[in-house]
């Protein structure tokens, strides 16, 4: 049973709103949504903070770990945000930031695009900075 795909289907017919719709508010393709429910895909995690906000409701909700729709979590800042502050407190630039963790410019200026670092990423700067990955993706 994927509880993703029916928590998600729940809160599309709750909001009265297309799978369409929603695609266009979170900035993805419609083959993207409709691949949750044809094929059963899960999201990457950028997108499913992206389907939580939209719905003001948790991760743990959305994939059937909490049945309290509304959990204790809320998205505070965006990564990015979060990533300069720390690299502002630590008071070193970002190009000796990414150069001290082995990344590069380019994802640098992917992040503040929008996208998200992939995993492996998100889990050397966590330590780099002596973080957690909650603070870091803005979930506290």
């Amino acid at each position: 049973m994927n509880e993703f795909k029916e928590r998600l289907e729940e809160l599309l017919i709750d909001k009265k709103i297309s799978r369409l719709f929603l695609a266009k508010e979170i900035g993805v393709s419609s083959t993207t949504i409709n691949g949750y429910f044809n094929k059963g895909y899960y999201p990457r995690i950028d997108i499913a903070i992206k389907i939580a906000d939209y719905f003001g409701c948790s991760l743990d909700y959305l994939f059937g770990f909490d049945d309290k729709i509304n959990g204790s979590e809320k998205s505070e800042k965006p990564f990015i945000e979060n990533l300069n502050f720390l690299i502002k407190e630590k008071k070193i630039s970002v190009a000796k930031a990414l150069f001290d963790m082995k990344m590069s410019e380019y994802d640098y200026y992917r992040w503040k695009k929008g996208l998200f670092p992939k995993t492996v990423n998100l889990l050397i700067i966590a330590k780099y900075f002596n973080v957690g990955i909650d603070f870091l993706i803005g979930k506290m």
